[in-house]
């Protein structure tokens, strides 16, 4: 049986994915001793040749099929499904045969204090390629050869000037810098029955919203996680905004304004096929930046010259105008994508260092800035 030495680690995030790896370093006849994996080709694992991908089955009881390769003489990683399920069972079972499992995580501290730090977990949360590829260049080396060069600005000749105008360029990705983790919020209001549920699940392309003839069916948040374009967005459907003497259902309409307010993006649903409602006046009205989505355009226009010269029509129902309403959903979020190797930051903690260091520039207190910028960087950061 292995020995305190055969660590097991999951390379890849967790949550639902394609693909999962483990790796095991240490006594990879653990494979062969404790009888976990059996290769197509019937070779012990320990005899697999360094490199070579190696199809198979976990367990002997309900098989999963794994893929092993061997990394070196002593390292191997096995990659299965993804999902948590397929690996708390490779876990469990290479527990029982007596490796030791460690959370790479667990070295990263939650609560991140570094730039290295912040970068290592950054990369491994990115939810698409186009955020990753921007994250993995903040990892090599760019964002903080940014903040050396402000350094060098404020040091003995300082050139505020150029402190200043670098620290203005960090500052102006910072609104995207701060999604490339976290999605975009995305909410969509509007009357009951103008068809919200029935726009995300168009938009989304699957049906994860309740959708029902009956005014009032969404009572709760829906949300949903998506990407548009490469970006992150996450879209919530609300209960239709009326007057409701039903406390659940005033509650949920409450908690639907309240969440349509606090929106990186807004988009107000009308019901072209049906007359205009004064209420439907006052939503214009009162959310002027909204993007007005006149659903229901397969149908009678009802609405005439009442609709906002800006509005999107489109139909959820046969999906015509939801390329539009994508892209302008895009447009409102991301109006600037940063060029390749741009430098951005992408913590709230980054963002407020920068603060603190462009009013220090301003003050021109190169000791402040440098204050700034080095915790910016990190104290174990060489």
């Amino acid at each position: 049986m292995p020995d305190a030495e055969t660590i097991v680690e999951v390379l890849t995030p967790r949550g639902r994915g394609a693909v999962a790896t483990v790796s095991v370093s240490g006594n990879i006849g653990v494979f062969d001793e404790a009888a976990l994996f059996s290769a197509a080709n019937h070779r012990p694992a320990r005899d697999q040749k360094i490199g070579r991908i190696i199809f198979g089955h976990w367990g002997s009881v309900h098989p999963e099929a794994v893929v092993l390769c061997r990394i070196d003489e002593s390292t191997c990683e096995l990659h299965c499904h993804g999902g948590d399920a397929a690996v708390r069972r490779i876990l469990a079972d290479l527990r029982s045969a007596g490796c030791h499992t460690r959370d790479w995580e667990a070295a990263v501290r939650p609560d991140a204090t570094s730039l290295a730090e912040e970068c290592t977990l950054a990369v491994t949360r990115a939810a698409t390629l186009k955020t990753a590829a921007i994250l993995f260049d903040q990892q090599a080396g760019v964002l903080r050869h940014a903040v050396d060069e402000i350094n060098r600005d404020v040091s003995d000749d300082a050139d505020w000037s150029a402190a200043e105008r670098r620290l203005q360029e960090l500052l102006h990705w910072s609104g995207l810098g701060l999604h490339l983790v976290n999605p975009w919020r995305v909410v969509l209001a509007g009357r009951p029955n103008v068809g919200k549920s029935s726009l995300i699940n168009a938009i989304v392309g699957f049906s994860r919203s309740v959708v029902h003839d009956r005014p009032g069916t969404t009572r709760d948040l829906v949300t949903t996680e998506t990407a548009l374009f490469g970006w992150p967005i996450q879209f919530t459907d609300t209960a239709g905004l009326h007057n409701s003497e039903d406390d659940i259902e005033a509650a949920g309409i409450e908690l639907a304004k309240s969440q349509f307010a606090a929106a990186d993006c807004r988009i107000l649903v009308l019901d072209r096929s049906r007359q205009p409602a004064p209420q439907d006046r006052t939503l214009i009205l009162n959310w002027p930046d909204a993007i007005v989505a006149a659903n229901k355009s397969d149908l009678s226009d009802e609405w005439g010259d009442e609709l906002p010269a800006d509005s999107l029509g489109l139909s959820a129902a046969t999906g015509d105008g939801i390329e539009e309403l994508a892209a302008a959903v895009r447009d409102r979020l991301v109006p600037e994508v940063p060029p390749q190797n741009a430098a951005v930051p992408f913590t709230k903690r980054q963002v407020k260092l920068l603060h603190e260091a462009q009013s220090a520039v301003a003050a021109h207190d190169a000791d402040a800035v440098v204050r700034h910028l080095n915790l910016f960087i990190g104290a174990n950061d060489d």
